[in-house]
């Protein structure tokens, strides 16, 4: 099947919509996780004519907000709103607090989860949890409780292998256990924390197997990529970095 990719705007913050948004079908980018940056001033008709103009579709929005700090409550409930108002369908959260949090931090963690996911669920927003180095959610077992706790159809999971690699799971097997929630997919890529990589982050990772494991479990919307590690100016270098992403992962997939 011919796959189809997703664009983050998180590295070209700096610039505006209007100049990021031609650069991307001709790269292979048929829609954009628009970073809050991109946000300011941004209005529901403006936002139409963006992705009519283009070609290129508002898939999701990306927070980094922690749910557990003073305001991040407010700051996602905010940005669900957002979302509602402008038809974007996703939200992509981190589950926030601490790698080595204690029972009781994980379960005041869950029922914020599961307040905004209500939220969400009236706003007609999907939130996509998303795996991260540091957080309460960030090994399988800690994924597996919290979306267990909350069966709301309003909260999927956004898979990435690297998080789950770094994490000492299994890649694969992850993405098999979370297939039943999996509601978004997306690749680190440009050059990592440690220096390696280009086009991937993680580059020992066994990223053919992470590609027949998502096409096995039958995911079949945008991957979504993202270009960071990179010590580029301009919108240019990244989508070529984009670019080169997509086909490599293209010819995993094929």
């Amino acid at each position: 099947m011919d796959r189809s990719y997703c664009a983050s705007t998180m590295p070209l913050q700096g610039y505006p919509l209007a100049e990021i948004l031609p650069a991307l079908p001709e790269a292979g980018f048929t829609a954009v996780e628009l970073a809050i940056g991109h946000l300011d001033g941004l209005s529901a008709s403006a936002a139409a004519e963006l992705q009519g103009a283009h070609g290129v579709k508002f898939r999701s929005l990306l927070s980094t907000d922690d749910i557990m700090v003073p305001g991040g409550r407010e700051r996602l409930a905010d940005l669900v709103e957002t979302a509602g108002r402008l038809a974007i369908p996703m939200v992509s959260i981190p589950s926030g607090g601490a790698e080595k949090a204690s029972d009781e931090s994980m379960s005041q963690c869950i029922d914020r989860l599961a307040n905004l996911a209500r939220q969400a669920e009236g706003a007609d927003v999907r939130l996509g949890l998303y795996a991260h180095e540091g957080s309460i959610g960030y090994s399988l077992a800690r994924v597996t409780h919290i979306l267990d706790a909350i069966p709301s159809s309003a909260l999927g999971f956004y898979y990435s292998g690297y998080h789950f690699h770094r994490a000492g799971d299994s890649p694969v097997e992850a993405l098999g256990a979370l297939a039943g929630r999996l509601c978004n997919v997306y690749f680190n890529c440009g050059v990592d924390p440690g220096g390696e990589g280009e086009p991937f982050w993680a580059p020992e990772m066994d990223l053919p197997a992470v590609c027949d494991a998502i096409a096995r479990v039958g995911y079949d919307e945008e991957i979504m990529l993202i270009y960071l590690g990179l010590d580029a100016k301009g919108v240019e270098p990244v989508v070529d970095g984009l670019a080169r992403a997509r086909t490599a992962l293209d010819a995993m997939f094929s």
